[in-house]
């Protein structure tokens, strides 16, 4: 239903897609941690992440496998990040890129056929997809406020970004395959192909997170990405068009570009976005081996997680795309790596977060 609506309302609808400002690594320490004295760290992270249910993410010859989901999808991030910690607060800065794809059954058979053109598409079948990338820079506040409790000390964070979008993508696709080609309508909003002195713009973000022992073994915590947020883009090039074409490929600008027959208007003007709400919550149940994890999270669907602390790291399980996440730490050095497959090749889920920090009050 969450997709449904998201692709048949307008481009104005679409909340801006981000990168993760926390990362699993980050919920996990924040879930299982005791209360300790403030720190004082310098941390540089690396946050990649790939998921999709089309093909595998790394295998150039799976075109051929077929296709049997409601809807298809493909999201990724990459983050780029350095934080300096000084007791009870934290600045980061952050350079992200993330995109996401999502359409029905007949968008992605006219995208794999694009690809593989022994796989036609039935006829009459309705198309409908949407796109929705950006790259921003990220400047962010932290403030962590102890809470004292009768089960221990809690915490809650509260944190303001400054947005400084450098590109922006949102669009919709719709129409119908009909004797092997595709007649439908484009609404497409980008950035790309303007000055970027005319398209660099500002926008803000409020992120709440909350970790409080329920017990002597039970701790619970919350984490809200832009519970309040907003970009104000003050110039995007606005195309509608009516389109046909025979294929479809995945990036818009290349759509457009490869259209043998185009018409429509281009128009410049702002945009007010809202930014991607993510919400997060989780549950540790502390043992003497080990603590037991539960998370569940939400951007533009659920995913559920269960996993188990380890001596030097942690194991999660991911629902519904049964993604294995491991992190250990070595030294100074976290690294997170998941995947859904025991052939990282023919894998459709994939992360990888590499984290160094470096304690200054030494």
């Amino acid at each position: 239903m969450l997709f449904w609506l998201a692709v048949l309302a307008s481009v104005d609808a679409q909340p801006m897609e981000l990168p993760p400002l926390w990362s699993e690594l980050e919920c996990v320490q924040q879930l299982t941690a005791t209360a300790s004295e403030p720190e004082h760290l310098l941390d540089t992270d690396f946050h990649l992440f790939a998921r999709t249910n089309v093909h595998p993410l790394l295998d150039d010859d799976a075109t051929g496998e077929q296709f049997s989901a409601e809807y298809g999808y493909y999201c990724s991030a990459t983050r780029y990040e350095v934080r300096v910690r000084s007791g009870r607060w934290c600045l980061r800065y952050a350079f992200g890129v993330a995109e996401r794809y999502e359409g029905n059954d007949g968008a992605v058979r006219l995208y794999l056929y694009g690809e593989d053109l022994l796989l036609i598409p039935p006829d009459n079948q309705p198309v409908r997809a949407s796109l929705n990338r950006s790259a921003v820079n990220r400047w962010t506040l932290e403030h962590f406020v102890p809470l004292p409790g009768h089960h221990g000390e809690g915490l809650f964070v509260i944190a303001g970004s400054v947005y400084l979008s450098r590109r922006v993508q949102q669009g919709n696709l719709s129409g119908v395959w009909r004797s092997q080609q595709f007649d439908g309508n484009l609404v497409l909003d980008s950035t790309r192909g303007l000055n970027p002195s005319e398209t660099r713009s500002a926008g803000a973000g409020l992120h709440l997170a909350l970790v409080l022992p329920l017990s002597e073994r039970w701790q619970a915590g919350f984490w809200g990405e832009n519970v309040v947020g907003r970009l104000w883009q003050r110039k995007v090039r606005r195309i509608t068009a009516q389109v046909q074409v025979n294929t479809i490929v995945p990036d818009a600008d290349g759509f457009l570009h490869a259209a043998p027959l185009l018409s429509g208007r281009i128009d410049d003007l702002s945009r007010d976005l809202p930014l991607q709400r993510r919400y997060t919550l989780g549950l540790a149940h502390r043992a003497a081996a080990g603590s037991w994890l539960l998370f569940a999270s939400h951007d533009s669907s659920w995913r559920f997680a269960l996993g188990r602390t380890l001596p030097r790291g942690w194991l999660l399980w991911h629902l519904p795309d049964r993604e294995v996440q491991l992190a250990w730490t070595a030294g100074q050095w976290q690294v997170l790596l998941g995947i859904n497959h025991l052939n990282p090749i023919r894998s459709k889920h994939a992360t990888l977060s590499i984290s160094w920090s470096l304690p200054l009050n030494r």
